[in-house]
């Protein structure tokens, strides 16, 4: 009785371990998508595990996560149903490996700038490959959409994918300016671009920095594209943004990087890829401007005029 006892005891000591070992590796909850928190990193925790004490660094992973990308892309291009499940399943561990690199990077506290953005490098370059794939296996599966009007699914493709970029911009944007502004915890998108602009400067005349160059230009582009009309650094009361935008920004979320990849996947394990047309081309986009109007009036409410 009392062996059984000592080895239940050994056996939630190393649960509560093992629990807080996987919480150090989170970002702050509100950086994360739901699908993220539960199902993701989860996941991604089991691979930490196993790769944490060897040698492979955050961005080998990263970079395993385009390799692993470029696979899946190619395999959607086969266009046989076979091939779909086999690519969505690659997709989704392009997902999982997303994980891995920063939970990986905050244990080790071996973070970087330039490794934020390597990441989000990576993020492109699978969303890039799959789509690709994605589109020519619907051609050579001879796939016609079930409308009575007539309509290319290249088009349709094209949309999903101007739309699945706008919605993640605009969801990393409200997510980046909850941090900063209600919680305190990041710099503003407007202080990340002056950030990296300094960075830039300091390191533009560096003849052996050509690749980190290139992504924080890449950033700062990006981060011009946010920022559009806007033209100074805007000021909140913290508390009052908080409370003004703690269930608007869960509410973006769900039109954020992960729920569209995970629809994606279902679709293509399903194969009926009309179930992501719709739900990125028509939800998301009518979901995306409601809340953006909505956005807009509430933090004009509470902006602080200088």
């Amino acid at each position: 009785m009392v062996k059984k006892l000592k080895v239940k005891n050994n056996i939630t000591e190393y649960n509560l371990k093992m629990f807080r070992e996987f919480k150090r590796s989170l970002k702050h909850v509100i950086f994360d998508e739901s699908l993220t928190l539960y199902i993701l990193r989860p996941i991604a925790f089991i691979f930490v595990k196993l790769i944490y004490k060897t040698s492979i660094t955050p961005n080998q992973v990263s970079l395993m996560t385009i390799i692993t990308g470029l696979i899946s892309g190619f395999i959607f291009s086969k266009g046989t149903a076979t091939c779909f499940i086999i690519a969505g399943s690659l997709h989704f561990l392009c997902m999982v490996l997303d994980c891995v690199d920063g939970m990986i990077a905050r244990l080790k506290k071996s973070g970087s700038a330039v490794g934020r953005i390597i990441d989000g490098f990576a993020d492109y370059s699978v969303g890039v490959a799959v789509f690709i794939g994605y589109g020519i296996g619907l051609s050579n599966a001879g796939y016609q959409l079930p409308f009575s009007f007539s309509i290319s699914h290249w088009t349709l493709l094209a949309i999903s994918a101007v739309s699945w970029i706008f919605h993640s911009m605009i969801v990393d944007y409200y997510r980046v300016e909850f941090m900063a502004h209600g919680l305190g915890k990041i710099k503003s998108t407007w202080e990340e671009k002056k950030h990296f602009t300094e960075e830039l400067e300091k390191i533009k005349h560096n003849k052996g920095k050509l690749f980190e160059k290139i992504l924080i230009a890449l950033y700062l582009g990006y981060s011009h594209i946010q920022l559009f009309q806007l033209e100074k650094k805007e000021v909140y009361d913290r508390k009052t943004y908080y409370q003004k935008n703690k269930i608007l920004i869960h509410l973006w979320f769900w039109i954020g990087p992960t729920p569209q990849a995970f629809v994606m996947i279902i679709s293509a394990i399903l194969f009926r890829p009309i179930i992501f047309f719709l739900y990125i081309i028509v939800l998301a986009n009518i979901w995306m401007i409601v809340l953006w109007i909505i956005q807009i009036k509430v933090n004009k409410k509470i902006l602080i005029k200088e």
